[in-house]
């Protein structure tokens, strides 16, 4: 069995209170701490390129405290959207955006940021501080922000919100790493069903199984809008490690047809499933 090559591209996006008042912070903060989907835009710089399922950290500059604030994962590309200073977006100014789902923010006034000031020795020692612009690409020492954002985390008590049972068995930073990969699985399936709606022409989500074609919309009414499954084209247990997941990796499935891909412990096709059921009835 072939293994892919594991990569997980990061990007570094800064947020100065001189600058930019973030009013909903708190409110985000919020929906973080219950686990509640939700998602923002954010200034990218002049970055084009951000493979939706990237892994963000949210920089806070300018007055202190100074240090990393938030992470979360990419949910849109790029795109021009009005400018938030309100002078420049009255003379028509656009700025490049991109659209993120926070898995943690933290309170600056009363929790501590992650601040790379701290680590003169090792990968975080060269962690761009004063950056000009956000958006700029972290991969390189991606590995080592992540490992100290979650002993951050778990050393001050601020792991991330979940309502899984299954959760039970885990503590410390096994349970942050398993959150952490939840969230961005959530981000990922949000990211897919808004492609799917996006390209249909009526904006519907129907299953991608050859042949099924099930619109939990139709069947269900105003209940069944926006949902089904998200299926992995590729399983993950194929990698050695985590990888970065593209949307084109993910497949948009009713919940029968992905309980008969993995029955029995494989992944069908999607291209054969059908014909596989019928041939073996």
């Amino acid at each position: 069995m072939n293994k892919r090559v594991s990569y997980m591209k990061t990007y570094l996006l800064t947020w100065n209170p001189d600058d930019y008042s973030w009013d909903d912070l708190p409110d985000m903060i919020e929906k973080c701490r219950q686990g509640i989907p939700h998602e923002r835009r954010w200034s990218c710089g002049n970055r084009k390129t951000f493979p939706i399922g990237s892994r963000v950290f949210i920089l806070r500059q300018g007055i202190e405290p100074k240090g990393i604030i938030g992470s979360g994962w990419i949910s849109k590309e790029p795109f021009l959207c009005e400018h938030r200073d309100p002078k420049l977006a009255k003379i028509g100014t656009l700025q490049r955006c991109i659209a993120f789902k926070p898995d943690v923010l933290l309170n600056p006034d009363v929790q501590p940021l992650l601040d790379p000031r701290l680590h003169r020795i090792g990968p975080l020692a060269q962690f761009p501080m004063n950056t000009a612009a956000g958006g700029i690409d972290i991969s390189d020492c991606a590995t080592a922000v992540a490992e100290q954002w979650q002993k951050h985390l778990v050393t001050h008590g601020l792991l991330l919100a979940s309502a899984d049972t299954e959760l039970s068995a885990f503590e410390g930073i096994t349970r942050s790493m398993f959150l952490t990969h939840r969230s961005r699985e959530r981000a990922l399936r949000h990211a897919k069903l808004a492609d799917v709606k996006r390209r249909n022409l009526d904006g519907r989500i129907r299953c991608a199984v050859a042949g099924c074609g099930f619109d939990f919309q139709e069947r269900y009414g105003n209940v069944g809008a926006d949902f089904a499954h998200v299926h992995h084209l590729r399983p993950l247990s194929e990698s050695l490690s985590p990888i970065l997941t593209r949307l084109e990796d993910l497949a948009v499935v009713c919940a029968n047809c992905h309980a008969m891909i993995h029955r029995g412990g494989e992944c069908r096709p999607i291209e054969t499933l059908i014909t596989r059921k019928e041939n073996n009835a």
